[in-house]
């Protein structure tokens, strides 16, 4: 809802064939979060970015990239940022 109240109505997770589609060099499902790569807008979450470190996928389902604050920080400056992750 925040994110619709934010873009507009017209949002909606991607489905598989999509992302398989957008993302040809990455094994099916691995979706990276360096969505700006790929030419593509990046939404990132406030409560993501202050957490010390972060670990994003790296293509598959296997490699990790391990990023520091700063560090990815960097990687999503140019990104949209709000609050749209609920916590339990």
């Amino acid at each position: 809802a925040d994110l619709r109240a934010r873009f507009g109505d017209d949002i909606a997770m991607a489905a598989e064939s999509e992302i398989d589609r957008l993302f040809t060099d990455c094994a099916h499902g691995a979706v990276p979060a360096a969505g700006s790569c790929y030419g593509l807008d990046v939404i990132v979450d406030d409560s993501i970015r202050m957490q010390p470190e972060i670990y994003i996928e790296a293509g598959d389902h296997e490699t990790l990239l391990h990023l520091g604050r700063a560090q990815f920080a960097r990687l999503t400056a140019g990104s949209l940022h709000g609050s749209f992750s609920a916590h339990d």
